[in-house]
């Protein structure tokens, strides 16, 4: 399965998505939306959890942002390393590992929007702002995709300022 990037200095990019098990890329339609919600990225720091693909990353870097971007799984590091190497792309770094591990050692950074899209309905969209909390990671946006059906419990001091479905995902944007 491959999917095109949509807008931005890498329009029309195919991106091949690799076949791992769990693998679910952000769907076009989601990721416009976003991206429109978002306006301007231009040199803004963007941390994408759960990175998968790379898909989202890419998004934001097709858009001239800097781009973090944090994946568990070897072969979704890989792939997204070869992208990152053929199309010579300087602003992303791409970083291995657990999401709670890897917030630790971004401890006290600062990045204008964090991005997650963790496993749907496995209780990450209310544990994910404590951990950010807890390792003093500062963002003005905070946006977590989750499965349409959940309506998490936002832990304080985090509040959701809005919410938006697109068929079986939503999006919360939380401030």
């Amino acid at each position: 399965m491959s999917v095109h990037i949509t807008a931005g200095s890498l329009h029309r990019k195919t991106v091949p998505i690799p076949d791992i098990k769990g693998l679910r890329p952000t769907s076009s339609k989601v990721r416009e939306a976003l991206f429109s919600m978002l306006g301007n990225i231009q040199n803004k720091t963007f941390l994408d959890l759960f990175s998968g693909s790379g898909l989202m990353g890419l998004e934001a870097l097709s858009r001239g942002a800097i781009v973090t971007s944090v994946e568990s799984s070897n072969p979704a590091c890989r792939a997204q390393q070869k992208l990152k190497n053929q199309w010579e792309l300087t602003h992303w770094t791409i970083l291995q590992g657990q999401v709670e591990t890897q917030l630790r050692q971004l401890n006290a950074h600062t990045f204008d929007i964090i991005f997650a899209d963790p496993p749907y309905n496995a209780g990450w969209c209310q544990h994910l702002p404590l951990l950010i909390s807890q390792h003093h990671i500062q963002t003005t946006q905070l946006v977590l995709e989750e499965c349409a059906k959940v309506q998490p419990i936002w832990p304080t001091p985090w509040q959701c300022i809005q919410s938006r479905r697109y068929g079986q995902t939503k999006l919360h944007f939380l401030g």
